[in-house]
């Protein structure tokens, strides 16, 4: 909002802005504790309760009693919009600040997240090539390489945790995930018993509960067997896009204990000389 408007709001003038639930607007451009964001917060809290109370919301995942009160989303939300006013400064105030410096700090944001994705796949592979029967899923994990990495994976280089993943690529198939989830357990025995060395407190990695929401921008890696993809998904594609992903008839074998592998990987070499 503008000082104006800012002003128009707190004097109550017709014609200020107003928080409704159609026409839903945060002011990043000032402070959290400002009239007008507190209005916001408070709309935002009484509506998703209502969601979630009387409409349905979250049923899949039922949110806990203790959870749904006012004053919790109230902060929850609260505090997520100091996340939004970071983005907004990033993005908006720096990039008219200096536009050249904001490039450049983006693609150092996608140099650094580039780089976490990678070692999110190093720690994935070790952990799975200890693993007594994941390590003959090695090749496909490796060749699906950072693609196989949720967007929202990230990791805490000081305590040594990873934040699982909110949203899962759309692309992939239950079967696929499944594999990508017990791999995600894989590493968390690996790293809480380290050979030789005793276990420090807070090196424990901290496994969020699994979401149904997913990522229908992630891409696909090409040659993947039928299997590794959700047919949903699939069969939604556009005929061009679909014969560019070169989607393998012949299914991958995830039964467990199984040695996994399909024909368009015959020359994919195993990091790990499995």
């Amino acid at each position: 909002l503008t000082s104006d408007e800012v002003e128009a709001y707190e004097q109550d003038i017709p014609g200020c802005p107003e928080v409704t639930l159609t026409n839903f607007i945060v002011d990043c451009a000032h402070g959290k504790d400002t009239p007008y964001n507190r209005e916001a917060f408070t709309v935002f809290a009484e509506d998703f309760l209502d969601k979630v109370n009387n409409h349905g919301w979250y049923t899949s995942q039922t949110i806990p009693e203790r959870y749904r009160n006012f004053n919790i989303v109230y902060g929850a939300f609260k505090a997520h919009f100091t996340y939004i006013k970071s983005h907004y400064n990033e993005v908006v105030i720096a990039t008219s600040k200096d536009p050249v410096k904001a490039k450049e700090d983006v693609k150092a944001r996608l140099r650094k997240s580039s780089h976490t994705s990678r070692k999110l796949l190093k720690m994935r592979l070790d952990a799975m090539a200890e693993h007594p029967k994941l390590w003959k899923h090695l090749p496909l994990v490796n060749y699906l390489g950072t693609q196989g990495i949720s967007s929202d994976e990230s990791e805490d280089e000081t305590r040594r945790t990873i934040s699982y993943p909110h949203v899962y690529p759309r692309w992939r198939s239950q079967q696929l995930s499944a594999l990508m989830w017990e791999a995600d357990l894989a590493i968390l025995e690996f790293l809480s018993v380290m050979i030789g060395k005793c276990k420090k407190a807070g090196t424990q990695l901290w496994n969020r509960p699994h979401s149904e929401k997913f990522n229908d921008a992630a891409a696909a890696p090409p040659g993947l067997p039928v299997n590794c993809c959700d047919a949903t998904w699939l069969s939604s594609l556009h005929p061009r896009s679909k014969k560019q992903l070169r989607v393998q008839e012949e299914e991958y074998n995830f039964t467990p204990g199984c040695a996994g592998g399909y024909t368009g990987m015959v020359n994919c070499r195993c990091p790990y000389g499995h």
